[in-house]
C-alpha cells in the first residue's frame, strides 16, 4: 500500500528543517519515533495537512534562543532524544503508480538549521520494497547485553519517567555509562542474566495472552492495544520491539493480523480449502478521509505469494470488488480461482497451497476502530 521513506537523524547539536511537498489527496505520513521507539510527532495528512510545508525537528535540548531557526517553520517538532527515527510511508496504488509515488517522496529532504540556505542536504533513503514484516529482533539476554544497555543510555538518556527504574538499576551496576560486568561479582552477574532470561519468557508470555484475549474479542483478529506511547509499559514496548518494531499510534493507522480463522483453525490454502472473510453491509473497516484499508496475505516466511493475477492486497482501492445483494462483502482466500458464482477473480486474494497469514491495515481509523465498536470480519473456512 506503500512505498517508505526512512531516515535516521541526530538533532543533539541542532536542528533540521523537514520539507515535504503537496500530497493532494494522497495518503502520506511521516511516523517520528525517539530512541526508545516513542512515537512523538507526524507530519502528514491527519497531523499537518496536504498543503506541504516546512517543518523544525528539534532536540531536547534546543533552545531558541541560543539557535535560532535560519527558516519560517510551520510547526517546531520537539523529540525527547537526540536520535530520531523516522518512518514516512506515502500510498501507491498498483504499480503504474509508482511513479508518481517516487516523485512526491523525492520530495522530502532533511536539512541542518545551519545549512539553511546552502543547497546542502542529508541524503534520503526510499524503500520501493519493504522487507518481511513481524521479523523479530533483539539482542540475547547475556552478559554482553548489560554492557551495550549502558553504552546505548549513556548516549540517549532515559525519559524523565524512567528514573525510578534507572536508580533502582543503578546499585547493581546497571545503566549509562555503566557494565556490571567490571563492578559486579559473578553472583550478581548471573542473577542478572537470569532476570533477562526471565524478561524474554515475558516477553512471550504477553505475546501469547494478547493474542488470545484479541482473538476472543475481535473475531480471531490479533491486535495490540496502547502502542507508540508506552510511558513506563516497559513489557508491551518490548513485545512491540521484537515484532513490531516502529509502529504507529493507533490514531494513524492500526495493523489487525490473522493467522487463524475465526474459529481458531490454522490459515492454510492446502488441499483446495477456501476462506472467506465477510464484511457485512456497511462494516467495511472506517476510515477518514484521504486514507484506505486494505487486506494483505503472506506466505510462512512473511514474503508476498506469486499468483497468476498479480494481486497481494484487496481493499477499498481494488478496482471491480462485487457486493452481495444484501450490501455485504466477501473476500474469498484460496490457492484456485474462485468459481463463477463466488465472482472469479474479482473478490480474490490469492493463497499458497501452504500456512499464510492475513494482515488488516486501517489507516487513519474512525473512532468506531479506535474505542472497539466497530466488528471486525469473520474469517470462515467454507470448504
Amino acid at each position: 500500500d506503500t512505498l517508505y521513506t526512512i531516515m535516521v537523524l541526530d538533532v543533539g547539536d541542532e536542528p533540521l528543517i523537514i520539507h515535504t511537498p503537496n500530497t493532494g489527496n494522497r495518503y502520506f505520513s511521516l511516523e517520528m519515533l525517539d530512541a526508545y521507539t516513542n512515537v512523538f510527532g507526524y507530519i502528514g495528512n491527519r497531523a499537518t495537512g496536504t498543503a506541504g510545508g516546512d517543518y523544525a525537528l528539534v532536540g531536547p535540548n534546543w533552545n531558541s534562543t541560543t539557535t535560532p531557526l535560519k527558516k519560517s517553520v510551520s510547526s517546531v517538532i520537539r523529540s525527547n532524544t537526540s536520535k530520531v527515527w523516522i518512518i514516512g510511508r506515502t500510498l501507491v496504488d498498483d504499480q503504474a503508480d509508482v511513479a508518481n509515488a517516487v516523485a512526491l517522496q523525492n520530495g522530502i529532504s532533511a536539512q541542518k538549521n545551519s545549512k539553511v540556505g546552502t543547497g546542502e542536504f542529508l541524503a534520503n533513503f526510499n524503500m520501493s520494497a519493504p522487507g518481511p514484516t513481524g521479523t523479530p529482533v533483539g539482542l540475547a539476554p547475556d552478559a554482553a547485553f548489560f554492557k551495550e544497555f549502558g553504552t546505548v543510555t549513556a548516549a540517549q538518556p532515559p525519559l524523565a519517567a524512567d528514573a525510578s527504574l534507572i536508580t533502582s538499576l543503578a546499585k547493581y551496576g546497571v545503566g549509562p555509562g555503566l557494565d556490571p560486568n567490571k563492578t559486579q561479582s559473578s553472583a550478581v552477574m548471573a542473577s542478572l542474566v537470569k532476570g533477562a532470561k526471565s524478561a524474554e519468557a515475558a516477553i512471550t508470555a504477553k505475546l501469547n495472552a494478547t493474542t488470545k484475549t484479541s482473538k476472543a474479542k475481535r473475531n480471531g483478529w490479533v491486535l495490540f492495544d496502547g502502542v507508540g506511547s508506552y510511558g513506563t509499559d516497559y513489557l508491551t514496548r518490548a513485545v512491540i520491539a521484537k515484532f513490531g518494531l516502529g509502529a504507529n499510534l493507533p490514531v494513524e493507522s492500526v495493523y489487525p493480523a490473522a493467522v487463524t480463522d475465526s474459529s481458531g483453525k490454522e490459515l492454510n490454502g492446502a488441499s483446495g480449502k477456501v476462506f472467506k472473510v465477510h464484511f457485512n453491509k456497511d462494516q467495511t473497516p472506517p476510515v477518514n478521509a484521504n486514507a484506505f484499508w486494505s487486506l494483505t496475505l503472506y506466505a510462512d516466511d512473511q514474503f508476498f505469494v506469486a499468483n497468476p493475477i498479480n494481486r497481494f492486497a484487496i481493499g477499498d482501492r481494488t478496482s471491480g470488488l462485487v457486493k452481495n445483494s444484501d450490501g455485504s462483502l466477501d473476500i474469498w482466500i484460496s490457492a484456485a480461482q474462485p468459481s463463477a458464482a463466488r465472482g472469479g477473480v474479482k473478490n480474490w486474494l490469492p493463497a499458497p497451497a501452504a500456512k499464510f497469514s492475513l494482515i488488516m491495515r486501517i489507516y487513519l481509523p474512525k473512532t468506531s476502530v479506535l474505542n472497539g465498536s466497530w466488528k471486525y470480519p469473520k474469517i470462515t473456512k467454507v470448504s
